[in-house]
């Protein structure tokens, strides 16, 4: 059994270093929105159609389904071909797993000229992350698909933060991706 000196001793030295961050980790955040089950389509869906300048997509699934051609993960996917057509540089990286089904999202995207690749084989992408006119950045476990966005409890964030957008851009954009981009019939 763990004495309570020993714990004791492992409190007091541990315990400090948990609201010790170093400035590299924190980032000021002008505003934190919690996009909890439903709430995250309708914020999603304005941040997408405010975009000025720029989308940076990346998403573990984005499953457009036929049977559904106006559900909300043909909405989005409808939003950031709008903004790729108003001016907006839109890219999309996608989780390329037979798994994720993300085929008819990407030959959607990519039949309307939007930047769309897929990940490399070697490591799953398993984010769920727009970047907005580096200033906001929406993150969490809502994926594009019927259940992320209708049945399943999911939880996200907006957060408005240049210091945060720039640090999530900059991580993904390391994302390694195929070369080749073939689409998936």
């Amino acid at each position: 059994m763990i004495s309570r000196r020993f714990l004791l001793i492992m409190m007091v030295s541990l315990l400090p270093s948990l609201f010790l961050f170093p400035p590299s980790r924190a980032a000021a955040a002008d505003d934190v929105i919690p996009l909890v089950n439903r709430d995250y389509f309708q914020v999603v869906r304005k941040a997408i159609t405010g975009a000025k300048e720029k989308i940076l997509c990346v998403m573990y699934m984005s499953q457009l389904s036929v049977n559904h051609p106006f559900g909300g993960e043909s909405l989005l996917l409808r939003d950031l071909i709008a903004a790729k057509n108003r001016g907006v540089d839109v890219r999309v990286i996608l989780e390329d797993n037979p798994d994720a089904n993300n085929k008819y999202a990407y030959n959607f995207l990519k039949s309307a000229g939007v930047n769309v690749v897929y990940d490399t084989d070697n490591i799953t992408t398993h984010n769920k992350l727009l970047v907005i006119d580096d200033e906001i950045t929406i993150i969490g476990s809502h994926n594009w698909t019927f259940g992320g966005l209708r049945t399943n409890n999911e939880a996200s964030v907006l957060i408005k933060s240049k210091e945060v957008a720039k640090a999530m851009r900059k991580a993904v954009e390391n994302i390694p991706v195929k070369e080749k981009q073939e689409d998936n019939p």
